[in-house]
């Protein structure tokens, strides 16, 4: 019989997307796998091998707008959780990244993801109904979550049910090179003016094109994605941050500097860039190959 997963992904920006098709793309040929996400995230992104997407509708989480509004959206989040419900149901496993709510629907589906939603609404806007909502699900089920541990922000550090694998990408030995070029990467909704506007202030010509690396320093807001990516093509990365953004990305922020691959940058402070190669990577000591590991877990529980 073939066996089948879904992912359920969260709508705010393309890492989580990325991150479940890096971890798709592992899973054994006889696995059937949907994505169910935005159709933003897949004309991005597309979606590997002979993979389903569903386009969502609705939006679970968007932190942009819910800065932009200064509120919490909590209908949005409901219609997010309950527009794909009936679906869901078809699937052997549910990955979820990183939408505690679809417990309400898959009691049994496994989180991905090294933060909770319920944590960033709680430091920005206090008590709340998404923060009360995911909390008491969380209690109730106690899902098993699958994290990058050096990632780990908010009550994930202290969540006592999951499975703890590296950062995703694979590592490879370390290449020097110097670094006299700039790339910024914009967030990829519109999250706070002052990360274009800090760049703007600071160079004059700065290349966005991600693909175009070499000898490039990376500056951007530090979301899982971009670290995993720098730290996959041994790029210094300064990792800017605006006190206004979510406890997510300053925690990420501070994280950069423990790991040594990079600094981070206050957007209200002067620019400080420290980097003239990539030596700071010659000496990194962290566990790698997080996606092919996720997938040879979630492989082992389809026999």
């Amino acid at each position: 019989m073939i066996k089948s997963i879904g992912f359920f992904i969260n709508s705010n920006g393309y890492g989580h997307y990325d991150r479940c098709m890096q971890i798709a793309s592992h899973l054994e040929s006889n696995i059937h796998i949907t994505f169910y996400a935005k159709a933003f995230q897949y004309n991005k992104l597309g979606h590997p091998g002979a993979s389903t997407f569903i386009c969502s509708k609705e939006n679970t989480i968007r932190w942009d707008k819910n800065i932009k509004f200064n509120k919490v959206n909590f209908k949005t989040y409901k219609d997010g959780l309950k527009e794909h419900k009936h679906l869901l149901k078809k699937h052997d496993i549910v990955i979820s990244d990183n939408i505690v709510g679809i417990l309400k629907y898959r009691p049994d589906a496994i989180l991905s993801g090294s933060f909770f939603w319920k944590d960033v609404y709680f430091k920005k806007f206090g008590n709340n109904k998404l923060t009360d909502f995911d909390n008491n699900l969380l209690e109730k089920y106690n899902p098993l979550i699958i994290t990058n541990k050096y990632f780990e922000t908010g009550s994930v550090k202290q969540y006592n049910h999951k499975l703890q694998f590296g950062i995703g990408c694979k590592l490879t030995p370390f290449t020097h090179k110097k670094t006299n070029k700039v790339l910024f990467i914009k967030p990829s909704l519109n999250y706070i003016d002052s990360y274009k506007d800090f760049v703007n202030k600071i160079y004059t010509k700065v290349n966005t094109d991600i693909n175009l690396i070499e000898n490039s320093i990376m500056v951007a807001r530090p979301g899982g994605g971009i670290i995993t990516y720098c730290v996959k093509n041994q790029i210094p990365l300064i990792a800017l941050y605006d006190e206004n953004d979510s406890n997510e990305i300053l925690e990420l922020a501070d994280k950069i500097e423990e790991l040594n691959i990079g600094v981070k940058q206050n957007v209200k402070d002067s620019f400080y860039n420290p980097f003239t190669s990539n030596s700071n990577y010659e000496k990194l000591d962290i566990k790698s190959n997080g996606f092919k590991l996720t997938a040879n877990y979630l492989n082992k529980l389809l026999k």
